[in-house]
């Protein structure tokens, strides 16, 4: 064995120890939720009263998520939110996130404190740690990567809620700064939260041609006075195009707007727990009234579980030729119960 052959043998055992000491010392650390050095060294340092080990399941155009330890968050008893996370201030999200097939991103734009951008790849689980805002209201996240024509429709909300009573004007307001600073300056045309509009008297909201409330996902977000009666009008402008989901096509190719979906308003507890407040089956172009007294923390309104969408036109989609279908959420949002 000559000089040359010597060194190379020399570089491969030296790259073979190496490997084999990176995996030595991470191996205990690839199997635990938490996952990565990093995120579990942020949280060792937090105590286990404030951490939510948060499942994030991302699916074609909708996140399915579920909560345990700080918050135990269920709807119907079922443990499974579509789009939602609950939590307090000041508590850690123990991000464990997959994909059920699809190639996504998970990405929370706080831009007063942090970002969090998380590539989602099936086959694969990514992890991290996310802190939990000061500031109670909703906080949005969203889809990232392009996956199909509704990906802008995967945005959900990290709901913050108080531990205890309602929320505070100054926090509302601090919450309006924030997102009026980031709005009018870096985000400009960029997803972000959605306005905040108080409630004064009954509120009606409209669909546009997209099936969306005030255009955005999700929608405004109200601010109704604890133990006051809220009225809240949806009015479901009736879906003529694909550029809709409510719009949707049977197997044999034709399309109309969909029937079996439920509208509601769904109140949200300090536990995290979700119970119906009313539900009613969809109409259109007529208003669906919803009328009931301020006493949870927050409430969901609209379509709070995904509408299956199918783009099959004089039923050509199939496997060879290409077909788009998935869960899509558009028409919803939430209301914040502010204390007097």
């Amino acid at each position: 064995m000559d000089k040359k052959e010597k060194y190379e043998l020399a570089w491969a055992l030296f790259v073979i120890i190496l490997f084999a000491v990176v995996i030595v010392g991470t191996l205990p650390q690839d199997f635990t939720v938490g996952g990565v050095p990093n995120t579990l060294s942020v949280l060792s340092k937090v105590s286990s009263q404030d951490i939510i080990n948060t499942r994030i399941v991302a699916e074609q155009y909708v996140f399915k998520t579920q909560e345990s330890g700080a918050v135990n968050a269920q709807e119907l008893g079922s443990p499974v939110l579509y789009n939602l996370i609950v939590a307090h201030p000041g508590d850690w999200l123990n991000l464990t996130i997959t994909s059920a097939d699809v190639t996504g991103n998970f990405y929370f734009p706080d831009y007063a404190d942090q970002v969090v951008d998380d590539q989602i790849v099936p086959g694969l689980t990514t992890y991290d740690a996310l802190r939990v805002p000061n500031i109670t209201g909703p906080f949005v996240f969203l889809n990232g990567e392009y996956n199909g024509p509704w990906f802008s429709y995967q945005e959900g909300e990290l709901l913050v809620l108080p531990t205890n009573g309602y929320f505070s004007s100054t926090s509302i307001s601090q919450l309006q700064a924030q997102d009026t600073r980031a709005q009018t300056n870096g985000l400009v045309g960029d997803p972000y939260n959605p306005p905040i509009v108080t409630i004064n008297g009954p509120v009606t909201l409209v669909t546009d041609k997209y099936g969306l409330f005030n255009s955005s996902v999700p929608g405004p977000t109200l601010v109704a006075q604890a133990g006051k009666q809220v009225t809240l009008n949806l009015v479901f402008t009736t879906p003529a195009s694909d550029h809709n989901y409510l719009y949707n096509y049977s197997s044999s190719g034709v399309a109309s707007p969909v029937s079996n979906v439920m509208v509601g308003v769904y109140a949200v507890w300090w536990n995290g727990t979700i119970t119906p407040v009313a539900q009613k089956p969809i109409t259109y172009s007529t208003p669906i009234t919803f009328t009931f007294n301020a006493t949870a923390p927050a409430y969901v309104y609209g379509i709070d579980t995904p509408v299956y969408n199918v783009y099959n036109p004089q039923g050509m989609s199939n496997n060879f030729i290409g077909q788009d279908k998935g869960y899509v959420m558009g028409a919803w949002g939430t209301i914040l119960v502010e204390g007097s």
